[in-house]
């Protein structure tokens, strides 16, 4: 029980404000898939022959707004294996069943997608693609109600 409490607090005093200002993107990735979000390098400023994505400016504000939220947790992988999670297939399944026992999970499912897009062109692209970014933000979200109206 003392344990459920702590996550609750977590979730509604220390995390709240932000995943309450991330929510706002909630409609821009409902709106949006993988394609969406970023295009190849056109040529239009000069010749270049390596490819790279151009970042919808919306999705840039983004990861730039969640790498400077208490959300992020630059040990994430630490959960990844605390929770044995090594397919797609689990990592959706997990954010799809988090509970407020699972915050931390969430929190290491946003922070992987943000923080290796910043060195993995196509991280971002597949977060938008594969919905993490919008599935994650819901079920903050959730999670932010469910504990407000509990508590």
């Amino acid at each position: 029980m003392e344990e459920a409490m702590n996550y609750t607090e977590l979730l509604t005093k220390v995390y709240a404000d932000d995943i309450r200002r991330l929510s706002s993107y909630i409609p821009y990735f409902e709106s949006r898939s993988g394609k969406d979000v970023a295009s190849s390098y056109d040529g239009s400023v000069g010749r270049s022959d390596l490819k790279f994505p151009v970042y919808d400016s919306n999705l840039l504000r983004f990861t730039d707004e969640a790498s400077k939220t208490t959300l992020m947790d630059k040990n994430y992988i630490y959960q990844y294996r605390k929770y044995r999670i090594t397919t797609e297939k689990q990592e959706a399944d997990a954010i799809a069943g988090a509970q407020t026992r699972d915050v931390e999970l969430l929190r290491a499912i946003l922070s992987r997608y943000v923080l290796e897009g910043r060195y993995k062109g196509a991280r971002w692209v597949e977060a938008a693609e594969r919905r993490i970014f919008l599935n994650v933000l819901k079920k903050f979200r959730e999670l932010l109600e469910v504990n407000f109206i509990r508590g």
